[in-house]
Parts: structure tokens; sequence; C-alpha cells
């Protein structure tokens, strides 16, 4: 299913390029891909703390993918990446992330708060 979602979507992004360009005008709907572009950049490049990644790593990756979407021209990719940067639905989206990919992010955060801390003291051999 998905793959030939992938081979569809080349051919529909056309004839939305070629729909908003009648609607639009040509310079306006090339001025739209590049400002969903550039903002693609500046989610991509935009960076967060080691802290609040790990403490919500759902929010790094859906920005992260939203970024990606942006940056691909494109007004149903460019629709996706928006619908990404809106939090309230980022949780209909999640409901639609396999099982497998949600226990790893939550095995993983749970495996860091349930280790322990073990202080050693080591010295060094090879001085004397």
């Amino acid at each position: 299913m998905s793959f030939k979602i992938l081979l569809i979507l080349p051919v529909l992004e056309l004839l939305l390029f070629i729909l908003f360009g009648d609607l639009l005008g040509f310079f306006p709907v090339i001025f739209l891909i590049i400002l969903s572009g550039l903002t693609g950049i500046y989610f991509l490049r935009s960076g967060m703390n080691p802290q609040n990644i790990a403490a919500n790593p759902k929010e790094w990756i859906f920005t992260k993918f939203a970024g990606i979407l942006l940056l691909i021209p494109g007004f149903i990719t460019d629709f996706c990446g928006v619908f990404l940067l809106i939090k309230s639905l980022r949780y209909l989206i999640w409901d639609f992330v396999p099982d497998k990919t949600k226990n790893y992010f939550y095995d993983d955060q749970r495996k860091s708060k349930d280790k322990e801390i073990i202080e050693v003291d080591y010295k060094d051999l090879d001085d004397k």
C-alpha cells in the first residue's frame, strides 16, 4: 500500500502544481515552494539541547520530519509538514505509528530512568 502511494505522490504533486499555477499564477506558486523549502531548512537546522531531546524525543522527531516534508517541493508534502508542526494534531499521527516503534521510545526512556549510577574511583597503574 505505501509503495503505491510513493509512486502516485509525484503525479499528484505535479497535478497540484498545475492546478495552483492556474489559480494563483506561476510566480506565487514558485514563491510558496521556495518559502516552504526555506522553512523546512529552518526546522531541520534548529537544534534542541540534549536534555530537551531526551525528555521529549517525539517533539524532536516530529519537528525534523516536518522539516524534511517541507523541504520536499510539493503541496501535499508541505501540507503534511505543516500538519506535523501543529502540536494538537500530532497525537492523531502518533496513533498510526507502529507499536514496535512506539515501544522503542518508551523502553529507552524507562531504561534510562531505571539505571543505577555507580560511583567509582580509579587508579592509573602507569603512574609510579
